[in-house]
């Protein structure tokens, strides 16, 4: 641990050590008294501490580096219904060395033992430090204070139980611009609005796909527009780490802008999938990389891991990508090359299934799947579909990480626009949940195109993987008083309560079409619309899907739309499908088609 941290200890404090704490408190600087402030750093305060080693409500613990006091870390209080509170500090000079980690797990032992269930904290909303020590060690946000400037954190100690020890989500940036309903329209607070709700959910991992149309480089001036993209997901990526999560930045193997795919027609794949942003590998490597390299460039500080995705959004199928097996090693190679230690990397072999069977233009590649697992270092992570439970199974043998993606929270294939209205999805929740513990897995990932329409699936999708005992009752509960209530007002004590039922009642609807309970979710929902943006986005979309609900009613299509725009506009979530056009006749044509598609949706 370097020289500061020689000889370290960590124990409970005694009596002998109360003359080193005031040593201690000279140790930390301005900034740290104010982070870690719950002493003026008196002799009162010393005294304080001294009174509080032999009262069986408190633990003191310490961290001794040649005899002297270097951290300390104490909890109190606790009981039936509560969590004990948790604080510690480290003196400056032994920042960055991992003590204020082992402090805590130590003194969480003591609190295993002493049988509590968890245990609570606040920290500085911009102790950016702080919070990914307590988020890595499993604390999640449960709301703020009253004065708005801390976080509330929890351990529960039953969340270690759970088997998914890699809990996911893949937010998928894919052009729409639909603004603020698609994350790709997103700003720097939108998404730190959805990483702190997947803290509170227990997520632990963050993915972004970079799709080719959004590309950036700056050679290339008719990129420019793209540029703010990369700053937006730079910062969110460093958010999320500061969050507790793992970070994921994908990217396909032979992608590259519209712009170069009209370049250069020499070069294009001969594609199966999506045209026009796709070349071969074999010919067009070397307009294809520098794309590659400058997005590591760009995000291999705050990216974990990039993800190599082969097949999707497309591939070439010529004479000299025929061994796709050779095409998906050299693409690895190359961007392990790039990435040079960096980072790590993880594959995401979409459609290996067809492709091994020769279907989708593809030729026979016999026993692909377990060839591409030969090939890949033993312990690395890989994206599979969640219905491939084959590959799944191969790829664990093979000493993989499967990642099995979720794709059923927010299907594409002609179904996006049905993301755009609430549907929770806890029963195919629990189904999936079920069915993932039957296959015995691990990790999830779930996908998500639509966060402000479908949040309280997320929610639910990671409590869940962290209790699968817990009533969903409790998990909505949990989540309606981390939105509804967040700093813990007696005027809102029974708001969470009823945002639950809200949630619940449009879930039911989905199941059995009651127009009562589409009916209670709108009118619980817009009673708590003061409490927080998400909630007025999430009564505005169930408002939107009432309508809907009830068809046509007589009107023709257009004129249905023309009252449904209107309807819509002054409804901040639908300003992309509304506001965002200069005149009402291209809104109308643009909402049309998706309204053709709700309408298909929800009919008999």
């Amino acid at each position: 641990m370097g020289d500061n941290a020689t000889n370290l200890t960590i124990r409970s404090l005694v009596d002998a050590d109360v003359p080193k704490i005031s040593a201690f408190f000279e140790g930390l600087s301005e900034a740290s008294r104010y982070f870690y402030h719950p002493y003026p750093f008196d002799q009162d305060a010393v005294a304080k501490i001294a009174g509080e080693l032999h009262n069986s409500s408190y633990v003191h613990m310490g961290a001794f580096s040649d005899e002297k006091l270097v951290g300390h870390v104490w909890y109190a209080g606790g009981g039936r219904n509560s969590y004990p509170s948790l604080g510690v500090g480290v003196v400056d000079a032994f920042h960055n060395k991992g003590i204020g980690q082992k402090l805590i797990g130590q003194i969480e032992g003591i609190a295993r033992e002493r049988g509590e269930r968890g245990l609570a904290l606040t920290c500085y909303r911009e102790n950016y430090r702080a919070i990914r020590v307590y988020a890595k060690q499993g604390y999640r946000l449960v709301g703020r204070t009253g004065d708005d400037v801390q976080f509330r954190m929890v351990r529960n100690f039953a969340d270690d139980d759970t088997l998914y020890t890699i809990r996911g989500v893949y937010a998928s940036s894919i052009p729409w611009n639909i603004a603020p309903l698609t994350t790709d329209t997103w700003s720097l607070d939108d998404w730190k609005w959805y990483i702190e709700l997947l803290n509170a959910a227990g997520c632990n991992l963050l993915k972004l796909y970079i799709w080719p149309t959004q590309y950036y480089h700056p050679d290339e001036p008719e990129l420019t527009s793209n540029a703010w993209r990369y700053q937006v997901w730079h910062d969110a990526l460093a958010y999320a780490r500061v969050m507790g999560m793992e970070t994921h930045v994908g990217f396909s193997s032979g992608t590259v802008p519209p712009s170069t795919w009209l370049r250069y027609p020499e070069l294009r794949a001969e594609d199966v999938n999506y045209t026009g942003i796709t070349l071969c590998w074999q010919r067009g490597k070397a307009r294809i990389t520098p794309y590659q390299e400058y997005l590591v460039d760009t995000f291999a500080d705050v990216a974990d891991s990039f993800v190599l995705w082969f097949a999707d959004p497309g591939a070439c199928i010529c004479s000299e990508c025929r061994d796709y097996l050779r095409v998906m090693l050299d693409s690895l190679y190359t961007l392990s090359t790039v990435i040079d230690g960096r980072a790590g990397i993880t594959a995401c072999p979409w459609w290996i299934e067809r492709i091994e069977a020769g279907q989708s233009g593809f030729a026979p590649h016999p026993n692909l799947r377990r060839r591409i697992a030969a090939e890949l270092p033993e312990g690395s992570a890989v994206i599979i579909r969640s219905i491939e439970y084959e590959t799944i199974d191969i790829m664990r043998e093979g000493g993989l990480i499967p990642l099995p993606l979720a794709f059923f929270l927010d299907p594409e294939g002609g179904f996006e626009s049905n993301n755009i209205l609430p549907e929770p999805k806890l029963r195919q929740i629990d189904t999936w949940l079920e069915k993932g513990l039957e296959e015995k897995h691990t990790a999830s990932l779930a996908y998500r195109l639509t966060p402000y329409t479908q949040y309280p699936g997320d929610y639910y999708f990671f409590r869940r993987q962290l209790n699968p005992t817990q009533s969903r009752e409790s998990v909505l509960t949990g989540l309606g008083e981390y939105i509804c209530n967040p700093h813990r007002r007696e005027e809102f004590r029974d708001e969470g309560t009823h945002f639950a039922a809200a949630v619940e009642s449009l879930d039911r609807w989905w199941g059995d079409r009651r127009e009562q309970d589409l009916n209670d979710a709108v009118a619980g929902l817009n009673v708590l619309t003061k409490r927080h943006d998400s909630v007025r986005n999430l009564a505005d979309a169930a408002t939107l899907l009432r309508r809907l609900s009830r068809g046509l009613g007589g009107q023709s299509l257009e004129g249905f739309t023309e009252a449904l725009r209107l309807q819509m506009s002054p409804m901040p979530i639908f300003r992309g499908l509304t506001l965002d056009y200069l005149w009402s006749g291209r809104a109308q044509a643009f909402l049309q088609l998706r309204v053709q598609n709700w309408l298909k949706r929800l009919g008999p």
